[in-house]
C-alpha cells in the first residue's frame, strides 16, 4: 500500500464533492465512490482541516503521476 495517488484517481472519486469539505468528508466520499486503497490511504495522510476546492486537495495529497491510472 502506498501514500500516493494520481490526480486522475482523485478526480474520479472526488469529482462531485461539494466544497468546502473537511478531511473526513473527503475520505468518506472517496470510499463511497469505490476509491482504490492507495487513494484512500493518501487522503488519510492529508492534514486535518477544511478544503475549499479540489485544487487544495491535490496540493495536500502526495501525487505520483508515474503510477498507472
Amino acid at each position: 500500500m502506498s501514500d500516493t495517488t494520481t490526480v486522475s484517481r482523485l478526480r474520479n472519486v472526488l469529482g462531485d464533492v461539494v466544497y468546502p469539505a473537511d478531511k473526513g468528508q473527503l475520505v468518506d466520499h472517496a470510499s463511497r465512490n469505490n476509491a482504490d486503497e492507495d487513494t484512500v490511504h493518501a487522503l488519510h495522510s492529508i492534514p486535518e482541516g477544511r478544503y475549499e476546492s479540489f485544487d487544495e486537495v491535490v496540493a495536500s495529497v502526495e501525487i505520483d503521476e508515474r503510477r498507472d491510472v
